[in-house]
C-alpha cells in the first residue's frame, strides 16, 4: 500500500478510534487527532526548531501522531515509529500499546479530564483491518 494511502486509513481506522476511546463522548469532537509522515526529530505538524538548531536525519519517514484541543492549549504529539517498520503488524501493534500508555497519561494531565484516570481500547492483531498488511 502506497505511503498517503496507508497512513490515512491507520489514521482513520486504527489511531483515532485509540484516541477516541480515552475521552468522553462529549470530548471526541473538541480534540483533533493528525497522523502525519516526518522525520525522525520533526513532526510537520509542530513549530520549526529555534533558528541554528539543526536535528539529525536519519534519512527514514516517522509517523507521528499530534492530538490537539480545541478550546485548551495542552495537545500533545507522539512519535509512532518509523513508516517501514509499521507495515509489519507486530511492530504497529508494539507501537500502539506505547501510544495507549502515552494517551493515558496524557488525558489525565490536560485541562479537560486533569486527575482522571482514563483508559484506551488494546488492540491485538485480530484487530487490525487486513488490507494493511496485504502485499
Amino acid at each position: 500500500m502506497n505511503e498517503p494511502s496507508f497512513v490515512s486509513e491507520l489514521r482513520n481506522q486504527v489511531v483515532r478510534p485509540l484516541v477516541h476511546s480515552a475521552l468522553t463522548e462529549h470530548e471526541i469532537p473538541e480534540v483533533t487527532v493528525d497522523v502525519v509522515v516526518g522525520s525522525e526529530m520533526e513532526s510537520p505538524l509542530r513549530s520549526p526548531a529555534a533558528p541554528g538548531w539543526s536535528t539529525f536525519d536519519d534519512g527514514h519517514a516517522y509517523v507521528w501522531v499530534h492530538a490537539t484541543p480545541k478550546h485548551a492549549s495542552d495537545g500533545a504529539e507522539w512519535q509512532l515509529g518509523r513508516l517501514e517498520d509499521l507495515q509489519d503488524p507486530g511492530n504497529l501493534i508494539d507501537a500502539l500499546t506505547r501510544l495507549g500508555s502515552d494517551v493515558e497519561d496524557w488525558v489525565c494531565e490536560t485541562s479537560f479530564a486533569w486527575g482522571q484516570a482514563r483508559r484506551v481500547l488494546r488492540l491485538d492483531l485480530g484487530d487490525l483491518p487486513g488490507w494493511m498488511f496485504a502485499s
